[in-house]
């Protein structure tokens, strides 16, 4: 009798240890024509899943887009598919199939692919799937009438603000040498109201001309020195945990914040109201934090708010526009409405894949808020105002997302006695100091919005 038992107790330990479930994310992951997608699919718990069957599908179970059996992947799969599918874990912090990653790497896409795909796992005892939607859009679409007038809108912004930067150098010039001549002044003043004139010509004022070109314009940007960056880090950085939202919850050590898991949101928008404060507040120098989007075994957060806002607004008790003008800076991920500033107008900025890590460096002397991809040390974008008075950092982890808001504490580094009022880049990006510097800082400028106060 005793062994019975023992052997019943032991196959629902195996039963239980075999149950998981399939995970996917909710919402459509969306691509464009040509470029390459991992459609996220993982296992919970997480489990080593090298034995166990992995399929993807999307309508004929028998005729998968890929099939992992044995070990390994087989030979079966729709003909469409072949050499353009792979499993490939859906981020660097993913351990892949170890880890319960069985995630699906689509390369090449076509606008036949977009769809619902089934992500279909078994075991000896257990199985489970999710479907999750892929939409592909074709960047390349010339069924817009109004293409041809866009390309044209464009090419005369482009060539108004290379014009613009050529006015600029050729006055930076006389600043470098400390001399003006009253016949170059002359010469200068006459340049500068032609291009106005120019400018003027196309049916808009002068500055909107040149900030909507600056914001048009604004890609991703170079390489960046992410341990210079790191010099000007705060061994310090918290979380203010008196005036957080009610609704949040925060780690005891104030690095970590996500919403409560009573709050309910309602409304299609942003939680704006989600916000939490850095405990420093700042009004000079350089100060500069790095704050972690996902965790292991998560897919990236789909919502967050990261920047600056004055440290007055912390008491105020009315609601405000949350705009340069009323004292707030930010980038801002909004779901499907993908990641963009809060200036006027919005900057949207095409990221693929979204940033894991983000570092923010605010240059209060110069008017400068940065942003950059640690994991990919690249420049992101850079906003430039003139702050007064106490700055503090902004928050906001979003509602619903598995993965909390993080804020990292950076290695400790000797601080450098340069500065630059430039967006730091690496080493190997930096320009030589010779005739071509400027055109180069013209360029890195490409990805300055300008925000005055």
């Amino acid at each position: 009798m005793l062994s019975i038992i023992i052997t019943l107790l032991v196959n629902l330990l195996i039963k239980a240890s075999e149950s998981f479930i399939v995970m996917v994310p909710a919402d459509p992951v969306e691509a464009h024509v040509g470029s390459s997608v991992i459609l996220s699919c993982w296992i919970s718990p997480p489990e080593n899943a090298e034995a166990l069957e992995i399929r993807w599908y999307r309508h004929d179970f028998n005729n998968p887009v890929l099939l992992y059996n044995h070990g390994k992947i087989q030979d079966t799969q729709e003909e469409s598919y072949r050499n353009r599918s792979a499993l490939k874990p859906w981020s660097d912090q993913s351990g892949g199939l170890k880890d319960g990653d069985v995630s699906l790497r689509l390369e090449k896409l076509r606008v036949q692919d977009e769809g619902p795909f089934h992500c279909y796992v078994s075991g000896d005892t257990v199985y489970d799937s999710r479907e999750i939607a892929l939409k592909i859009t074709d960047s390349s679409d010339s069924s817009d009438p109004s293409g041809p007038w866009k390309a044209l809108f464009f090419s005369v912004l482009i060539c108004a603000l290379l014009g613009l930067v050529g006015l600029i150098l050729y006055r930076y010039r006389h600043k470098l040498t400390g001399q003006k001549p009253a016949k170059e002044s002359c010469e200068e003043e006459t340049m500068e109201k032609l291009a106005k004139e120019e400018l003027e010509r196309s049916g808009s004022p002068v500055e909107e001309h040149l900030q909507s070109a600056m914001n048009h314009l604004t890609i991703v940007g170079e390489d960046a020195d992410i341990e210079e960056l790191r010099k000007y880090a705060d061994q310090k950085f918290g979380i203010d945990r008196q005036h957080a939202y009610p609704n949040l919850t925060i780690s005891q050590d104030s690095k970590s914040m996500r919403d409560h898991p009573g709050y309910n949101h309602t409304g299609e928008a942003f939680p704006y109201k989600l916000c939490a404060f850095g405990a420093q507040k700042y009004s000079s120098g350089r100060h500069y934090w790095e704050v972690m989007l996902v965790q292991k075994n998560a897919p990236p957060k789909n919502y967050w708010l990261i920047g600056v806002m004055k440290d007055e607004n912390v008491a105020v008790k009315k609601k405000l526009a949350l705009t340069p003008s009323n004292g707030y800076w930010f980038l801002c991920l909004e779901g499907q409405n993908g990641i963009y500033s809060n200036t006027d107008p919005q900057v949207k900025l095409s990221l693929t894949p979204r940033p894991e890590q983000l570092g923010v460096l605010l240059d209060y002397d110069d008017g400068q808020l940065s942003f950059y991809n640690v994991t990919e040390r690249k420049h992101l974008l850079t906003i430039s105002s003139r702050f007064s008075g106490s700055v503090v950092p902004l928050f906001n982890p979003g509602v619903g997302d598995p993965s909390p808001l993080k804020i990292l504490d950076c290695p400790k580094a000797v601080k450098s006695a340069a500065k630059s009022s430039q967006p730091f880049l690496s080493p190997d990006s930096t320009p030589a100091k010779s005739s071509t510097s400027n055109t180069s800082k013209a360029n890195r400028n490409s990805n300055t919005v300008s925000s005055t106060v």
